[in-house]
């Protein structure tokens, strides 16, 4: 490739040092009948250099890079995470099958007697129920992933991510487990206990259930909800269906691509299959519980709700746009909680509630209202990011810090609220987040 490149670069050189010269003289035999005059020699020295200037293009032609390599100049830049969540959908079959398959290879590492005893069990039956399981997964995923490239105009090719961002089970196995819990009929245990005191904390702050139904609408379209964290979207929609002005914000593009299949590509309710836990086999009660078929959505999404994709810090610029923020398991996420919470107060109006429900916490207003969500800190550990975190603040540092950011905080009325999130069904292992107190703070200004 280096003689060939030398060779090309040679030809220019050549071409100067020996066709110029040719050329001038044979232009200049053919035109020595014309008088001597040094517009003659003017024109010779302009088209030798119109000459020079064709050789070198021609030159910069042949070395050329590949049209391979310019087609990746026109790729569309991307949000961050939505190739690597593509990649993942696109992926699932190979990486679920590479789960099955180190379980096949365990099984067969034991002696023959026991892998007799095993098949009297019916243990190898497995095998095939999760292979038809992933499949019925994989037609949902590669849907969702069909559907983002062509709203995102990515085209066919191979996606480049993030540095260190491979396509992920995890991450593909996560808008199962999401859409498990906010969309199907399954999913409406766990909605239940986490889904109503939200709803109730906007209806009585903003009191409608005390307005006649004209007024109550007319009211409820003015206030303005912002919920980020809002993930598949169900609880965005719920708020919606009471009749507020509701904005959705995630940047989990793997959320976000469930949410669009929903809301844009589905035409019936029940319409899409799913089985969010073959792959999970550990602590079962019943083993067929894994390869229970889901379908999704049991409620049509409420299509008012506006969805903002991206960074909830940089998003939202205009302060106090919102008279209520509603956190769902969201503010523990956060590098530094003191961002998510100083945020919350910029983006409320005077007078606004930020009502929070989580791991740390359940509700804020803005001159604010807040309720506080305490949880049981042996109940669950293993939280997303949760050893990256800047800060990691109990729940009595958080009502602090919300305090010294404007929160005025009532500790007068109480609740508690145990939750699961996206629990398999007839589990043994139950991660629970417990003991969520609930109070009403107001905020000053």
């Amino acid at each position: 490739m280096v003689h060939n490149l030398l060779y090309l670069s040679s030809i220019p050189t050549l071409l100067i040092c020996i066709g110029i010269p040719l050329y001038i003289s044979t232009t200049n035999n053919s035109n020595s009948s014309k008088p001597s005059s040094g517009s003659s020699i003017s024109w010779s020295h302009n088209t030798a250099t119109n000459l020079l200037s064709s050789l070198f293009e021609r030159a910069a032609v042949a070395i050329s890079p590949p049209s391979s390599s310019s087609s990746s100049l026109s790729t569309p830049l991307l949000p961050p995470g939505l190739a690597h969540s593509i990649n993942s959908f696109e992926h699932y079959t190979h990486l679920a099958s590479a789960i099955i398959h180190r379980k096949h290879t365990r099984y067969l590492q034991q002696n023959p007697a026991q892998r007799q005893l095993s098949q009297q069990v019916g243990y190898t039956a497995h095998f095939e129920r999760a292979r038809k399981g992933i499949e019925v997964n994989s037609r949902l995923l590669e849907l969702m992933a069909k559907f983002a490239r062509e709203n995102y105009q990515t085209g066919l090719q191979s996606l480049q991510t993030e540095a260190g961002k491979e396509a992920d089970l995890e991450d593909a196995s996560m808008a199962l487990y999401h859409l498990m819990r906010d969309w199907s009929a399954q999913g409406e245990k766990e909605r239940q206990a986490v889904f109503p005191p939200v709803l109730e904390g906007l209806e009585k702050h903003f009191g409608g259930r005390r307005r006649r139904s004209g007024e109550e609408k007319e009211e409820k379209e003015e206030k303005k909800v912002l919920v980020p964290g809002s993930g598949t979207g169900r609880l965005a929609s719920d708020i919606a269906d009471l009749g507020f002005n509701v904005t959705a914000n995630d940047m989990d593009y793997c959320s976000i691509l469930a949410y669009h299949l929903l809301t844009n590509h589905t035409s019936a309710l029940h319409e899409h299959t799913l089985q969010p836990f073959v792959t999970r086999w550990p602590h079962q009660a019943n083993a067929f519980a894994r390869y229970s078929s889901l379908t999704v959505p049991d409620h049509w999404p409420n299509k008012s709700v506006k969805l903002v994709e991206g960074d909830f810090l940089e998003m939202f610029p205009q302060d106090g746009e919102f008279d209520a923020v509603v956190t769902l398991f969201f503010i523990d996420m956060a590098d530094n909680v003191i961002d998510f919470v100083s945020n919350i107060h910029r983006l409320l109006k005077p007078g606004g509630l930020w009502i929070n429900l989580g791991r740390t916490l359940l509700s804020f207003l803005s001159f604010s209202s807040i309720q506080l969500c305490t949880p049981d800190p042996y109940s669950f550990t293993a939280l997303k990011w949760g050893s990256y975190a800047e800060l990691q603040l109990s729940a009595e540092e958080v009502v602090q810090l919300a305090e010294l950011l404007g929160f005025d905080v009532d500790h007068s009325s109480r609740q508690s609220i145990d939750s699961v999130y996206a629990e398999p069904p007839d589990t043994l292992l139950k991660f629970t987040y417990g003991k969520c107190e609930a109070s009403v703070p107001q905020a000053r200004m």
